[in-house]
Formats: C-alpha cells, structure tokens, sequence
C-alpha cells in the first residue's frame, strides 16, 4: 500500500500589521472618550457659568443714577460729620455733574429713601437767613430774579426720623469724636444759648448774652473752648447769627438763632427745655400716653390748672418770637408792595432802634435789680 502522509496543521495567520494598529487605535479611543466627554461637560457647565454670570452682571450692573444716588448719601454723610450743611451747588458739583444735571429730583428722591430705610435719617431744608438790617433789606429788594437765587442757595441737613421715644441718649448718644463728653458739652451749651434767644424775643443784645453767659460761669471758658471761640463756632455752624449795625452813631451788635439751631433745637426743643428745668410733664407725652385732664394720672384738679397755666406761660413766651417775625416779614412785603421806598425802611429802621433802646433799658434795669 501506497504511503499516506498526513499534513501538518496550519498554524493561525497572524494579523495584518494595519489591523493591529486599528485595533489598538479603537482601545485607546475607547479608553479616551469618558476622559473626552468629561472634558466637554466641564466646558459645557463653564460657559454655562459664565453666560448666567454675565446675565447676573448684566441684571445687577449699577446704573448712572444708582452711582450717583450713592454719592450724595456719602456727601450728606460726610457733611453732617462735620456740621456743614448739604448746598445744592455742592450736589451739583460733587453728584450730578455735567451729565446728570436734570436728574436732580430724581436722585434726591432716592437718596431720600435710602437715608430713611438705611440709616433712619432725612435731609431737611433750611431756612433762608431772615433780612433784619436795612441794608439787607434793600439789597433783596434790588435782586431782580429771586425765585431762581434762592433754588440754587438751597441747602439741608440730616435730622432723625426715629419716633420720638426712641430718642434717648441711651439710643442716640453723642458722637465719640472727639469724645463723648465734648460733644455733649457742645450740644447742652448751644441748646441752652438758643433757649436763651427764643426766650428773649428771637434777638438778644451781646451785653445781655454775655450776662447770662456770666451768670452760668462760662463768660471767659467753657468745657468745650475759651467763650470767645465757641460763639466763633456757633456762628460757623449755623446754630447762631451776628447782626452788626450802627445805630445813631453807636455799634449795635445782636445775636439771633441760625438756620441749623431752628432745625436742630427750633421751639420744641426750647420748650422741652424749659420743661425739664422746672420739672414740668409734656402735654403730648401724657396725651400719647392715654391719659386725660383731670385726675385720671394721678394729678388733682389744681395740678392740672397750674399745667395748663405753665403751658400758656410758656407759649407766650415762645410765641413772642413767631408775632415778631410775623411783623417783619409784613413789613417787608408792605416795602416791596410800595417799590421798595427809602423811607419806609428808614422807619422800619427807626421802630427797630427803638426797640434796641428798650431792650437795653430793660437789660440795665435788671442788673440793677
């Protein structure tokens, strides 16, 4: 029989070198494609990131007025730091600009707001300074547009909106700068000079202030300064005004209450004054508190007349300075109505140096009581 050989069994071919590299390229993309996804969600959230930062940015981005809104709570701030007051020509200068000049009610309102609702405070308007010499009296009658003098002379403080239980020094102390003490010092010595005036009629001779100041022993120093100084302060800051006039050949020189002492202290806080000097009760005080007339607090029916007749005394007493400035301003339009005549204001002139000469009369007489 023929020999049959049997074939040996072919081995596995290898893979094509082309294969292998496409093997291996789809591994290592397989094994890089989460690393890849992460890497694009990553991106994904980041630009997210910043599209909603850029949307906040865009929402929140503070406007010109807000900018400017907050400029002017910095300058009333800053201004009734230092006792000086808020001018309108300071608002448009240093908060308005050149850009924002017709934006002035706009931004007061909302400066307004937030001084209320941050701080419990408001800017309040100060009275213009009463025309009591001749000559001042003469030059407003020559101004020729007054309406406009007096918008751009406007100026105002910050007074506190807190009702008034909450204001008690326990709530409201003195500032500590440049201490405690000084500064309540000043605010009881300024209180107690524009007392002094209200009382005296609004005006009050410089001999007779300096009487009262002796009789408190502070005519040559004070806690606060030499006299001299602190008077020099007090006009400064607007709690006091100097008036200087001649009269007859004689230098006359009256002191009367500021623009910043008719807000900060004004009538109410003379009277609150005087009440707490002679230990008397305030009628509104006793009126929020739900009591009557009577003896519903505690006080008989003659306690209760003597309240109201120390009350009526004390109205009176301020009142004299609201007649008088009643007259003056009368006086004055009666002037303008007539053209402003010189002679009208000579004797207007002449009703007030008379007044002076009884006012010092007075004066004397009471030294010599």
């Amino acid at each position: 029989m023929p020999l049959v050989r049997k074939r040996r069994a072919e081995p596995d071919p290898e893979p094509e070198p082309e294969e292998s590299a496409s093997a291996s390229d789809d591994a290592s993309e397989e094994a890089a494609a989460e690393p890849a996804s992460r890497r694009r969600r990553r991106i994904e959230e980041d630009s997210d990131d910043e599209d909603s930062a850029s949307d906040d940015e865009e929402t929140h981005a503070p406007s010109s007025t807000d900018v400017m809104v907050k400029k002017l709570v910095r300058l009333a701030l800053a201004s009734e730091y230092a006792r000086q007051p808020i001018r309108r020509t300071d608002i448009s200068a240093k908060v308005l600009g050149e850009q924002g000049a017709r934006q002035f009610k706009t931004v007061f309102e909302e400066a307004q707001k937030a001084l209320r609702v941050r701080f419990g405070m408001e800017m309040v308007e100060l009275p213009g300074r009463e025309r009591v010499t001749i000559r001042e009296r003469r030059a407003a009658q020559r101004t020729e547009k007054p309406s406009s003098a007096s918008t751009s002379n406007k100026s105002w403080i910050l007074t506190s909106t807190l009702p008034r239980e909450y204001r008690t020094p326990t709530i409201l102390p003195p500032t500590k700068a440049p201490s405690s003490f000084t500064e309540s010092s000043y605010t009881a010595l300024y209180t107690f000079l524009i007392a002094v005036i209200t009382l005296n009629g609004g005006t009050i001779p410089e001999q007779k202030l300096d009487r009262y100041l002796k009789r408190t022993n502070t005519d040559t120093y004070t806690p606060v300064d030499r006299t001299d100084r602190l008077i020099q302060r007090l006009i400064k800051d607007g709690y006091l005004v100097r008036n200087r006039e001649m009269d007859g050949g004689e230098e006359v020189i009256e002191y009367m209450v500021g623009p910043r002492g008719k807000v900060e202290v004004g009538e109410k806080g003379v009277a609150g004054l005087v009440r707490e000097v002679y230990g008397r009760p305030d009628p509104a005080s006793l009126a929020a508190a739900g009591g009557g007339g009577g003896t519903q607090n505690g006080r008989t029916a003659e306690q209760q007349e003597e309240m109201e007749e120390f009350e009526r005394r004390l109205e009176r007493s301020i009142g004299t300075r609201r007649r008088r400035a009643a007259e003056v301003d009368g006086n004055g339009d009666q002037q303008a109505g007539d053209g402003g005549d010189d002679g009208d204001a000579a004797e207007s002139g002449n009703r007030r140096s008379t007044g002076r000469r009884a006012r010092r009369r007075g004066g004397e007489e009471e030294d010599n009581d």
